[in-house]
């Protein structure tokens, strides 16, 4: 006969333990749940009436800091907004398209509710009126060319070059001669001299008109910071050679030369 083994005090009590032991469950939060059952509703009934109101719809479009572009241009691509929803309107293929016409530098497009878009455009800004005897266009800095003109414009310097070739917009003038006349107007800006036009001709020898009849032959494109702290110097000490001199011939800016307007005067 075989008797089974007794039952401990230890292993009774641990038994009790488990079957006592609660289970842990967590009730739902049902005022969280209808909280956020309602925001959900509200919000997107307010998102459908914002896309489907007429209230919302473009009606006005308004162009700021057009001069040189051609503004027609500008308003044919600033009117695809009209009858759109102000809040679902995509401003990038607008501004893509304003942003390719060659005097643009850059625009930025602004929504004002309920229905007008604002279209600030920034134009790029002309140091220059570059001049191949055939054509004439403005150029900024870095010698872009980015509007065409019927001639010199009252305010800016003029660069005839001969060797200039073909002016487009929208691309670099090719010339070593537009750029060398563009670092002397820069320089001629540091020194303060007053430049109404830069003539370069086919050998790249450069002259400068600087109005009233007072020409600067400055010769080849070499030594131009020098050059200009000498004519500077010249007018600083003698403000009447601008009235007095034919031209002033800084070839070799260690030894200038004037001519006197007057035909029995010599060079001086």
């Amino acid at each position: 006969m075989r008797y089974a083994p007794p039952v401990t005090v230890d292993r009774i009590s641990r038994s009790r333990n488990v079957r006592k032991s609660p289970l842990n469950r967590k009730r739902p939060n049902l005022k969280a749940l209808l909280f956020l059952f309602l925001t959900s509703a509200v919000l997107s009934g307010g998102v459908s009436f914002a896309l489907q109101t007429p209230m919302l719809l473009v009606r006005e479009v308004r162009i700021e800091g057009v001069r040189l572009t051609d503004r027609a241009e500008v308003q044919r691509a600033a009117k695809s907004a009209l009858g759109c929803n102000i809040i679902a309107l995509r401003t990038g293929p607008i501004a893509g398209a304003i942003r390719r016409l060659p005097e643009v530098a850059s625009v930025r497009l602004a929504r004002s509710f309920p229905g007008r878009i604002s279209v600030r455009v920034r134009e790029r800004k002309p140091e220059a009126v570059v001049s191949n005897h055939t054509a004439c266009c403005m150029v900024q800095a870095d010698c872009l060319a980015f509007h065409r003109t019927h001639g010199p414009v009252r305010g800016l310097p003029t660069v005839q070059v001969v060797r200039c070739g073909r002016v487009r917009e929208g691309e670099k003038c090719p010339s070593a001669d537009v750029a060398n006349a563009l670092d002397v107007l820069k320089c001629a800006r540091k020194y303060e001299l007053s430049v109404a036009k830069i003539s370069v001709d086919p050998l790249g020898d450069m002259c400068l008109n600087m109005g009233s009849g007072f020409y600067v032959k400055l010769g080849q494109p070499d030594d131009i910071a020098q050059k200009m702290s000498v004519l500077r110097t010249a007018l600083t000490y003698r403000p009447s050679l601008a009235r007095e001199a034919a031209y002033i011939d800084l070839s070799c800016p260690s030894a200038p030369v004037w001519k006197p307007k007057s035909a029995s005067g010599s060079a001086s």
